[in-house]
């Protein structure tokens, strides 16, 4: 019990200063672990360390893929299905076939479903791998398609690999393996989707953020373990879910459920992260001392891995580079739709205006069934001309395939299903140390110059927010708060300052920030109030007579009640336009951040009204 404290402590200490020193020396935290552990292996009389796969494939990357599916914009990953789709399935297949092939040829003792199981296992890119690719300083959208890519395409491997593995005892068609991924996919689709809609539910039932986080952590093995009995895809299932509650989160949980939620995974991400690349150099023995028993060289491991990982890269830009030019030819067609889009957006929305007015005379029923139809189309054009402007403005040429190329690594994943190979496969160890190599060197040459590359071919950098793109958040913001009307109690103190709220010609912009300041003032008097000297009444703000102890607690929570109308009117306004892809997730997840900073203190200050 000791021995496993003194590993937990140093493998926290280990994160926590890789973590921090990968800043100063500019190389990736992944790539410090790895060699470390690699280091550490090499000790002499180093007790060799074997993980078992199933403790990485069922503990340690069902949360690691929900986070990442968490923190990804639904909507740009709705942008990127396509591409993501191709990198994902496509090109996954292709690579396991060719490369099987290509193993088969170097090292014929295997047998042809043994090398396509090779060709699976190193054909998918590692999610967490792309946590380089961030700091890199590529464009969002490179890094959505990349981090959707390691998210989806791990099913696509699984699948086939299991499909080699059957084939190595029985004949299995390429029908058999299609309609396998098929319901793989959809069978982790719909449960990941019920999953994560019962556990956003539940958690919205929840006023305690201590329960909630522990709800939160346990979504992610909710989802996958029914996948995986029912055959599906458990990893899917728990992107499925993750991508619900990135979804869902923001409108069904309070700010201190969001952000204790967050600050928990942030530190559980790096820890996961950080024991994945730990681990794998730690295994190095392990993998070498396997490698000893069997009849093939080291050489031949050698030789294999270094065209194994020349054809992954090879393979990827022969996939990559035509689905970029096929991408930029739809860009180009579709954005000369524009101009007819919007104008028949105009149309439809002055028709249904026109019809929501002449409905005005019938039941209230069909008032409602008219407004619902106009929402949904002027929601549905107003997407369909915000992709459109997505896709213009961020185009993906070249240069920006060449990252995508070189920015495909391979991680965690490759080795833990390597080691999921049975025991009676033919050399089992040598495909396991070519798998080692491949992920290993992925990660050291691809991981260590992808800053050479990004600055060689100089692709479309992450930008931040500009000032339009603020002005008209803001702009949004205030719209919102106009909608919000006074409470009564509010107007009528407002009368008394002689601010005309009932006329038709009354301001409602004045009625509006006069309502807000004296919310404002009535919170602040109450909760600072003292209540030495009840008979004090007339010492209000603006010398306002506030009355009596119950009227002005009264008073202050109907001026808190009012606050929070507003945060939420703006919230829901600002996931509104996010849904509808009228602003960058950067330029609305700092909008969102400033309410839930404004709710929390609003919530923070009323404690003292209790």
């Amino acid at each position: 019990m000791t021995t496993l404290l003194l590993a937990i402590i140093a493998v926290l200490a280990v994160t926590a200063a890789a973590d921090l020193l990968s800043d100063k020396i500019r190389i990736a935290a992944p790539i410090l672990l790895l060699v470390l552990g690699a280091g550490v292996a090499l000790i002499p009389n180093m007790p060799a360390i074997e993980a078992m796969p199933e403790f990485v494939l069922t503990v340690i990357l069902p949360p690691l893929l929900y986070s990442s599916a968490v923190n990804m914009s639904v909507s740009e990953f709705r942008r990127n299905l396509l591409p993501i789709g191709v990198l994902a399935v496509v090109l996954v297949a292709l690579s396991s076939a060719v490369i099987g092939f290509a193993v088969n040829l170097m090292a014929p003792g295997v047998g042809i479903a043994a090398c396509i199981a090779l060709g699976a296992i190193v054909s998918p890119t590692d999610a967490v791998a792309t946590a380089i690719v961030k700091k890199a300083g590529v464009s969002q959208r490179v890094v959505t398609i990349l981090e959707g890519e390691g998210l989806v395409n791990d099913a696509t491997a699984l699948v086939i690999l299991s499909s080699a593995v059957g084939a190595m005892t029985s004949r299995i068609s390429a029908g058999q393996v299609v309609l396998d991924f098929v319901i793989a996919v959809v069978g982790a689709v719909v449960i990941g989707w019920l999953v994560g809609h019962v556990m956003i539910w539940l958690r919205s039932k929840i006023n305690s953020a201590t329960p909630d986080t522990v709800l939160s952590l346990a979504t992610p093995f909710v989802a996958f373990l029914p996948a995986e009995f029912l055959h599906s895809s458990g990893l899917v299932a728990a992107v499925v879910a993750g991508l619900v509650v990135s979804h869902r989160g923001p409108r069904s949980l309070t700010p201190t459920q969001r952000m204790s939620s967050k600050t928990t995974w942030n530190s559980l991400m790096m820890i996961l992260e950080s024991s994945v690349f730990l681990l794998m150099g730690l295994e190095l023995t392990s993998v070498v001392s396997d490698l000893e028993g069997d009849s093939f060289s080291w050489r031949l491991a050698l030789g294999v891995a270094a065209v194994t990982l020349a054809l992954t890269l090879i393979l990827r830009t022969a996939v990559t580079m035509p689905l970029l030019s096929v991408l930029a030819r739809w860009s180009g067609r579709r954005a000369r739709f524009k101009s007819r889009l919007q104008h028949a957006s105009e149309k439809v929305g002055a028709a249904l205006d026109l019809e929501s007015a002449l409905a005005q005379q019938e039941p209230q029923q069909a008032n409602a069934t008219h407004q619902g139809r106009r929402n949904w189309l002027q929601r549905r054009l107003t997407r369909l001309v915000s992709d459109l402007d997505y896709h213009t403005d961020h185009p993906l040429g070249p240069r920006e395939g060449s990252v995508m190329v070189w920015a495909g690594m391979r991680g965690s994943i490759t080795l833990a299903a390597a080691q999921t190979l049975p025991l009676g496969t033919a050399h089992r160890s040598f495909l396991i140390f070519v798998a080692f190599l491949v992920a290993a060197a992925s990660l050291l040459i691809q991981g260590t110059t992808l800053n050479q590359v990004v600055r060689l071919a100089k692709p479309a950098r992450t930008v931040g927010v500009s000032r339009d793109e603020h002005d008209a958040i803001r702009q949004l913001i205030r719209h919102a708060a106009r909608t919000v009307r006074p409470p009564g109690a509010i107007c009528n103190l407002l009368v008394k300052f002689n601010i005309d709220v009932t006329s038709k010609d009354a301001n409602r912009d004045q009625i509006r920030r006069a309502a807000m300041a004296l919310a404002r003032q009535q919170f602040e008097a109450m909760r600072n109030y003292s209540g030495d000297d009840d008979n004090d009444a007339d010492s209000g703000p603006g010398q306002l007579p506030l009355g009596p102890m119950q009227d002005r607690r009264r008073l202050a929570e109907i001026s808190y009640d009012y606050a929070l109308d507003i945060i939420v009117a703006q919230r829901t306004a600002l996931l509104d336009a996010n849904d509808a892809g009228l602003f960058s997730p950067e330029g609305i997840g700092e909008a969102l951040d400033i309410l839930d900073a404004d709710q929390l203190s609003l919530e923070t200050r009323a404690i003292s009204l209790n």
